[in-house]
């Protein structure tokens, strides 16, 4: 099995490229004073189509079947207890691609140790983020010129 810190940090790179050039080619969120990407709309313009690719070509499995789940401020808890599967290419970005950055960045992969069950699926779930990141990268023109 590859590195998992490699690979988490590869991801971790790419997310940021892929921020930048959101919000340079106007994916901004519109409600926020700051300059935040628009994960929403950017999902939106790879369609319906890119989430299809990403379900017949098998690159994210484990997001689409049993995606991650969100760490709930009441008792430390993941939630929902078991996530519905990912059926459409906002919910594959929002749900799976950005969450899995937000659990890697905050801390919340890779914690239980190499030996365990939590660990392997940490290192899947980066893996495939990374997968749908790449597949998406010349898939908007104006973000492609910018990555």
């Amino acid at each position: 099995m590859p590195d998992p810190y490699e690979i988490a940090r590869e991801f971790a790179y790419e997310f940021g490229r892929f921020e930048y050039a959101l919000k340079r080619s106007g994916f901004l969120l519109t409600k926020a004073a700051d300059a935040r990407a628009d994960w929403r709309k950017f999902a939106t313009a790879l369609g319906d189509a890119f989430f299809a690719d990403v379900r017949d070509s098998g690159i994210a499995p484990t997001i689409l079947v049993h995606p991650p789940r969100k760490l709930m401020q009441d008792g430390l808890k993941w939630m929902p207890e078991q996530p519905p599967p990912i059926t459409n290419v906002v919910d594959l970005m929002e749900k799976g691609v950005c969450r899995i950055r937000n659990s890697y960045l905050h801390g919340e992969k890779f914690t239980g140790g190499p030996d365990g069950a939590q660990w392997n699926r940490d290192t899947l779930l980066v893996a495939e983020a990374m997968a749908v990141l790449l597949a998406a990268h010349d898939r908007v023109p104006a973000v492609r010129a910018l990555l």
